[in-house]
């Protein structure tokens, strides 16, 4: 395990250094003051933090004071919160303990053991003895965990964070190796894996499709997933066997129940040319049954559609790309809109099958209030525009084709997964305040494909004139 030691005195540093270092595989990294502690803690990763609370404020300085020590520990909230912070002080103050506490004070199963440990301690250094049998039973717990193999068939690059979480998830299911394969997703900076925990004998106990990423965006995934995701009907959504959100520094994991160890995604099925993938849209829409039946429908401009996919301030980046395009007539133009819940990144990669056979959408960092055919558009226009969408190996549609986008008979002619289309198309329909509202939602989507670097720019563009024709006429 690594180790960030903060001490200012040299002689207590290399007497802590050399306890610490005979603790199963453990490497101690020293601070001597604040400033040096934070350069530390900003650019590498630790398993556990020891820190003095009087130290200087940078390395030679003679200014020790306990507010520096308090801006280290500050520091370590902001950059790694999932990871144990110790102090270890010679500054007794009867309260700062229950102050601590009181705020930071979180018991979290943080080496996958089933066991509550705390992320935040204080030890006066008088109770030097009681810290390191601390350390050593931390460390002791921490090789355990380590000891849990990642196969990384895919060779992904996971960092030392990533694997703590997968490690952590492998352990709660007493698993001696976790699998962990690349699953497509969007364009966020988290990671989407399935991962497989095996017991010694190779044989799975669970599998699971898992977010990893940020703590910030684990938490509010999670919270969306409690408020919209669990309004869905029992099976239509993966069960949260695990969320992760200690123990592996700024990196958190939510892992969702799977059905045997195969998962594979939408695009994939489309891709192989499956015949089943026609009836995905109509599954997709009974899913959402329970959202669509709280939903309002209103006058609203095309404008304001169009803001829940690109924001006004975003505007001035696409100018360029709209070469000439004048949106102000079209955005002005009033539509029966229908407001309900919806997924709001509904692409075919976010659309898994496991062993069940069962369409199960994942990803639920966007999910909340748009408008009602966010959804079914969104999944439509994926299969052009998605950075993956090589994969279908066609080149439908011509430029043309989409131009006639509301006319659907035109636009799906050639195309080798029509029926899919239509489906989309009729669940839009099916949801929409009017059909206008289909067609402001493919025309919303289309300008907010100008931000993207690499996305099919022509038929996006394409798409707007001819959308702006239908809605103006």
């Amino acid at each position: 395990m690594r180790v960030l030691l903060v001490e200012d005195k040299i002689e207590t540093a290399k007497l802590l250094s050399a306890k610490l270092e005979d603790l199963p595989n453990c490497e101690v990294r020293w601070a001597q003051s604040r400033d040096r502690a934070e350069v530390i803690l900003r650019e590498e990763s630790f398993d556990l933090i020891i820190l003095d609370r009087r130290i200087p404020s940078a390395d030679g300085f003679l200014d020790d004071s306990a507010e520096h020590g308090f801006h280290v520990f500050q520091v370590a909230q902001e950059v790694c919160e999932g990871t144990p912070v110790w102090f270890l002080t010679a500054t007794e103050d009867a309260d700062f303990p229950a102050e601590v506490n009181n705020k930071y004070g979180r018991r979290e199963d943080i080496h996958g053991i089933g066991i509550q440990e705390p992320l935040c301690m204080v030890f006066w250094k008088r109770q030097l003895n009681q810290a390191l049998q601390e350390a050593k039973t931390f460390a002791e717990r921490h090789a355990e965990l380590s000891a849990i193999a990642v196969v990384n068939p895919g060779a992904i690059n996971l960092a030392a964070a990533e694997l703590a979480n997968l490690r952590i998830f492998g352990r709660r299911y007493a698993a001696t190796s976790v699998e962990v394969t690349a699953l497509g997703g969007g364009l966020s900076s988290a990671r989407v894996v399935k991962a497989v925990a095996r017991n010694a004998a190779g044989a799975p106990v669970h599998t699971a499709v898992a977010k990893i990423g940020s703590l910030s965006s684990v938490r509010d995934e999670y919270d969306r997933y409690i408020k919209h995701i669990s309004r869905l009907g029992p099976g239509d959504y993966p069960p949260l066997s695990i969320k992760i959100d200690a123990g592996s520094g700024a990196i958190g994991g939510l892992y969702y129940s799977m059905v045997g160890t195969e998962v594979t995604s939408l695009l994939d099925l489309i891709a192989d040319g499956g015949d089943a993938v026609s009836g995905i849209p109509e599954a997709m829409h009974k899913m959402q049954e329970p959202w669509h039946q709280s939903r309002a429908i209103a006058q609203v401009t095309v404008g304001q559609i169009r803001r829940r996919f690109l924001a006004d301030t975003r505007l001035p980046d696409i100018d360029a790309e709209l070469q000439g395009i004048d949106l102000s007539a079209v955005e002005s133009v009033i539509v029966a809109g229908a407001r309900c819940t919806q997924h709001n990144d509904m692409h075919a990669l976010n659309i898994l099958f496991d062993g069940s056979a069962k369409g199960l959408f994942i990803d639920y960092n966007d999910a909340g209030q748009s408008f009602a055919t966010a959804d079914p558009v969104t999944l439509e226009l994926s299969l052009l525009f998605h950075k993956e969408h090589t994969r279908l190996g066609t080149d439908w549609p011509s430029v043309d084709q989409i131009a006639a986008w509301s006319n659907v008979d035109a636009y799906v002619d050639g195309c080798a997964f029509a029926d899919f289309i239509r489906g989309c198309r009729n669940w839009a329909l099916a949801v929409a305040g009017s059909p206008e509202e289909v067609v402001a939602t493919a025309y919303a989507y289309a300008v907010r494909q100008l931000k993207y670097a690499d996305t099919r720019k022509d038929l996006a563009r394409a798409l707007i004139r001819g959308a702006i024709a239908v809605l103006t006429r």
